[in-house]
């Protein structure tokens, strides 16, 4: 299972599973935030996402018995499924959608992040592509709702951008700590930790291939300045000139030819007198710049 599929199953399962103590702020999330359209006297609030109708069905059972005196769904308060367009939907009356709605003014501070909870159950989506981080709440055509999540945000230093998509607003935040934050304050404490563990791991991940890329790159630079002195201890070796070269020059000549894959400070500790890199590399140029000049 890929990070992606594993936190993806981790959030609605910590999602559908949470205390229902805070339940009503999530209920007006998900209402605010659901897709729901008349229906003679009832409204038809559906989800393609059966968790989040399942989480719902959970919130509205547990505060009908002491804030409302209606059903939801059918008589024994089950969902419909609509086959057709692949939805989960509530039947509700219009009195008790309503109702709920109205409450949406006494909500508190407190109750801001149980909220957007609900928002993003019914609208939002996380995203981990192979690189970055991308929360996205989808926001409902009425754009009552974009005002309140813009404030939640800054009040914790969230930044988010936004863009039109489809014809509706989007909010998007792509910081990997700012969407940490946002999970854990709507709650979802199990799915924010895992997200961290993801971070670190892919950080790691690039780091070593980083590395690997960075040693690959040394060792193809070393192999082609290593073909090259070759190239130029063969040319000395084919025009006699090896015993014209002081002692220190033709031994270079020679251990290069005898180890033609050797690194510059290999090659300098190879010789009699061991010297560093830099003289090696000093050494090639003056002997480079010695067959130019007799080829000319």
């Amino acid at each position: 299972m890929s990070s992606l599929e594993k936190l993806g199953t981790l959030i609605w399962d910590e999602l559908v599973n949470l205390p229902t103590s805070d339940g009503f702020p999530e209920l007006l999330g998900l209402f605010a935030a659901l897709p729901h359209t008349r229906d003679r006297g009832d409204y038809l609030v559906s989800s393609p996402r059966l968790v989040v109708t399942r989480r719902l069905l959970k919130l509205w059972r547990g505060l009908n018995e002491g804030r409302f005196n209606a059903t939801i769904g059918t008589a024994d308060g089950s969902l419909e499924l609509d086959r057709t367009h692949g939805k989960a939907r509530f039947r509700i009356a219009a009195s008790a959608f309503g109702d709920v709605l109205s409450e949406r003014g006494s909500l508190g501070k407190k109750d801001q992040w149980a909220w957007l909870r609900g928002v993003w159950a019914g609208c939002g989506a996380l995203y981990l592509p192979r690189s970055g981080y991308y929360m996205t709440f989808r926001l409902p055509v009425s754009g009552q709702v974009e005002p309140s999540l813009r404030k939640a945000f800054r009040k914790a230093g969230i930044t988010a951008g936004d863009r039109l998509r489809q014809g509706r607003r989007e909010l998007m935040l792509r910081d990997q700590g700012q969407i940490v934050t946002c999970l854990a304050r709507m709650g979802l404490a199990r799915s924010s930790l895992l997200l961290e563990e993801t971070a670190i791991i892919r950080s790691l991940k690039s780091r070593a291939n980083k590395l690997v890329n960075c040693d690959e790159a040394n060792i193809n630079k070393s192999l082609e300045a290593a073909r090259q002195q070759l190239k130029i201890a063969e040319q000395i070796d084919a025009r006699g000139l090896r015993d014209q070269l002081s002692p220190e020059f033709a031994e270079l000549v020679r251990a290069r030819m005898e180890n033609p894959s050797a690194s510059l400070r290999e090659l300098g500790q190879i010789l009699s007198r061991p010297v560093s890199k830099s003289t090696v590399e000093y050494r090639w140029r003056k002997l480079e710049t010695l067959i130019r000049g007799d080829m000319t």
